[in-house]
Formats: C-alpha cells, structure tokens, sequence
C-alpha cells in the first residue's frame, strides 16, 4: 500500500485498533506470544466485518505476575507512555476513534487511564477506547487453560503441544476472585496457579477455538460500531 493509499484509507475508515499483547509462559503447551497470536489475529479478521487501520500488535506487556516464569516485560510507564505517542501520532495522521485492543489481563491497569493521560491533548473530537477482548465472550477467561488453549489450536495448531498439556496444579475455589486480587503481584501466579496455568487445557478443541473466535469477532464488530457511532 502507498502513502497516498494509506492517507485514503485512513480519511475513510477513520478508525484504528491498536492490538496489545505480552511474551510470557502460557504453560509448557503454548507459546510465549499466545496472548499477542490471539490479539493480533482478532484485529486483522476484524476488518472482514467492519474497515479499521489495524496496527501491528504490541507484543510486550505487564507480566510480572508470571516470574519467575519466563515473562519479558514493561513497566506500565513503559506501557503507557508508547500507547500515549501511538494514539497522538494516529490523531496527528487523521485517526478519529482508536481502538486499544488488548491481549493481556496485566495490561488492563494502563490500559484504562490511556484517555485520561490524553486529556486535552487531543481534539475533543477525537476518542480513544479501550477493549478486553475476554469481555466479548459469554464462556469465563483463563490463561493457557481450555480457552485460549482452544483459540490457539483454531488459529495456529503447529504451535500447540497438546502432549504437554496440564491444568492448574492447584485448586482454587475461587478462582475469579483470587486471580483479580493478586495477579498484577510479581510473582503471585506461580503461587496461585502452582505451575502458571489457570484452568484445563486438555478440555481445549479447534472447534471450541473457533466458535469462540465467532463469537469475539461478532461482538467486537457491535461494540465498534456502538463507541464509534457519530449519528
């Protein structure tokens, strides 16, 4: 695509998702970049159903909670300063409504004061939002259990050793609450979790991937068109 075809695109979509991810264990069955695989590939088949410049997804995030489990990450300074030159350069390009995809749960804390930080920095026209893409999905969220298992075999089964997979070796009675208490703590998923996985994974098919991937993708394309909405 040419500069004159990216600055067509962009005055007639006039909105851009920015897909977040991390590079951190998912157990010994999935790949370190499950979460930026995942974001990623929901924001390209995104614009099947409504246009959006999507931008390569951020592959590192907040994972402090998963040491000393292998986890490269940013401090949400880090984070939030990036998504805070991203989100102007894309308004200063024509942007109207950018869409902060993410990917990652430890990632929600920046996440969500990114259009505060921007206040008054930005044409009043202009909007940033930010969407957890679990919140798209009726089934609860885990982390490299049967879930994203599942999503990562209908999107890429090469990189899944289903061999190797395990569920949590520890068993919480309530897993919801104790995981949003205490997982943005360094180092407090291993102690939760006892091997740095959050449900069953050998429940996970390609087929449960991909009617959630149906799922997700038919509600993000709602809830786009609900935030972005100038009538």
């Amino acid at each position: 695509m040419s500069q004159l075809d990216y600055c067509s695109y962009i005055a007639k979509t006039s909105r851009a998702i920015v897909p977040i991810g991390s590079l951190e264990q998912h157990g010994a069955h999935l790949p370190v970049s499950t979460d930026s695989i995942i974001i990623e590939y929901i924001a390209t088949e995104s614009i099947k159903k409504i246009p959006c410049f999507i931008l390569p997804v951020i592959a590192y995030g907040v994972s402090y909670e998963h040491g000393p489990l292998f986890n490269v990450s940013i401090q949400n300074s880090t984070l939030s300063e990036m998504l805070h030159d991203v989100c102007l350069s894309l308004i200063e390009m024509g942007i109207k409504n950018i869409i902060l995809l993410n990917g990652h749960h430890g990632n929600v804390g920046v996440l969500q004061y990114v259009g505060q930080n921007l206040s008054g920095k930005i044409p009043q026209d202009a909007t940033i939002y930010t969407i957890n893409y679990w919140h798209l999905m009726k089934k609860d969220f885990d982390h490299a259990g049967e879930v994203e298992t599942s999503i990562v075999l209908a999107i890429a089964p090469h990189l899944v050793r289903m061999d190797k997979a395990k569920p949590n070796a520890k068993r919480m009675s309530k897993a919801k609450v104790v995981y949003s208490s205490v997982m943005n703590n360094p180092g407090s998923f291993i102690k939760i979790t006892g091997n740095g996985v959050w449900g069953d994974p050998t429940m996970a098919t390609a087929e449960k991937g991909r009617e959630l991937i149906d799922e997700i993708l038919d509600n993000l394309e709602q809830t786009i068109l609900d935030l972005t909405d100038t009538s």
